[in-house]
């Protein structure tokens, strides 16, 4: 299934249609800031701290809980329990009474259905700073997982 092909990336108004009919049902009014990334390694390398710098915004991937791991040699690890949003590490804000009343920022990774490439994109993320968790066992679709991430 080709992700770039859908409707709502050849349209970004049909997108932000989405994105303000999901704040009318949640009763919010905050339009999240909405990335897609065709390129994982150029944006992580180049892009990624001036866009979302690791001081202002927790970085966070979302990936499906494993109990176990098996590589591409056979070899089967159990990993870490991963951490689940509330478990997410804020960076500190400064001491500027503006940054202590702003609300905390967080850039989520979510990748496509079954989760992230292990061990590559994974070790590719942790490097550059990001808290993995999960929301358990299931595989969900992203476009559940991603809704169900904004709500928590």
């Amino acid at each position: 299934k080709d992700y770039f092909g859908s409707h709502l990336f050849r349209k970004p108004n049909e997108l932000r249609r989405h994105l303000i009919e999901g704040l009318c049902q949640a009763g919010d009014v905050k339009i999240p800031k909405v990335t897609v990334v065709r390129r994982l390694k150029p944006f992580l390398e180049d892009d990624l701290d001036s866009m979302f710098p690791l001081d202002e915004y927790a970085r966070v991937i979302a990936h499906p809980q494993r109990e176990k791991i098996v590589l591409e040699n056979g070899e089967t690890i159990i990993p870490a329990p991963p951490l689940r949003m509330r478990d997410v590490v804020f960076p500190e804000s400064s001491n500027t009474e503006q940054e202590q009343h702003q609300q905390p920022r967080i850039v989520l990774a979510v990748g496509p259905e079954g989760g992230w490439a292990e061990d590559y994109e994974l070790n590719m993320f942790q490097k550059c700073g990001f808290q993995q968790i999960t929301l358990g066992k299931r595989v969900l679709r992203s476009d559940v997982a991603v809704v169900s991430l904004l709500s928590l």
